[in-house]
């Protein structure tokens, strides 16, 4: 199946077709989450947990009417996703924190075909995170972090969903909090 399609059935909420996107974007988020980590100030699981929320960005909002390959897109937005991270955590603001030496080794390049294990792994982590997200959102924050994944505004959330932006800042709040809390 060509990207086209599977973006196309993704955004339609084929979770298959998201699965094999994820599939076979995983190692460019991951080789991007390993040579933008080198300079130390953000780790590099970090940087890929970052990179996936663009990738799954990058999925929700292609437009395959203009004349650009997804896959030029989706390594854009992760890219994108990934230097924003960095240029926060390079803020004054994240001082003690961007001054951290990890204790992990080097992050290691994998070939670009996953084995069968980690694609085994890779349904499950899939499958965990939409269970997480169905158990631990409610409608409304499940709601805001899918338009929040499109890209769009607070305003414009706050528009489609019909509620203020003050609602939409706080359900994103709790989802964050949410995430950082999975352990």
């Amino acid at each position: 199946m060509t990207d086209n399609l599977l973006v196309s059935k993704a955004k339609s909420g084929d979770s298959n077709a998201l699965t094999d996107l994820i599939k076979k974007y995983s190692n460019l988020v991951l080789s991007k989450s390993c040579f933008f980590s080198k300079n130390g100030t953000v780790d590099s699981d970090d940087l890929y947990q970052e990179g996936m929320i663009g990738l799954m960005s990058a999925v929700y909002s292609f437009d395959s009417s203009r004349d650009v390959k997804f896959s030029t897109f989706a390594s854009t937005v992760v890219e994108r996703k990934m230097l924003s991270v960095l240029r926060s955590a390079n803020s004054m603001k994240n001082l003690p924190l961007s001054s951290y030496v990890p204790i992990e080794g080097e992050c290691e390049f994998r070939s670009l075909s996953p084995t069968p294990e980690e694609t085994v792994i890779l349904n499950e982590q899939i499958d965990n995170v939409n269970a997480f997200i169905k158990e631990n959102f409610s409608k409304t924050e499940q709601k805001v972090f899918k338009l929040n994944l499109l890209g769009m505004s607070y305003k414009e959330i706050a528009e489609i969903i019909d509620c203020d932006e003050k609602t939409v800042d706080n359900a994103l709040q709790r989802i964050r909090k949410k995430i950082k809390n999975i352990k």
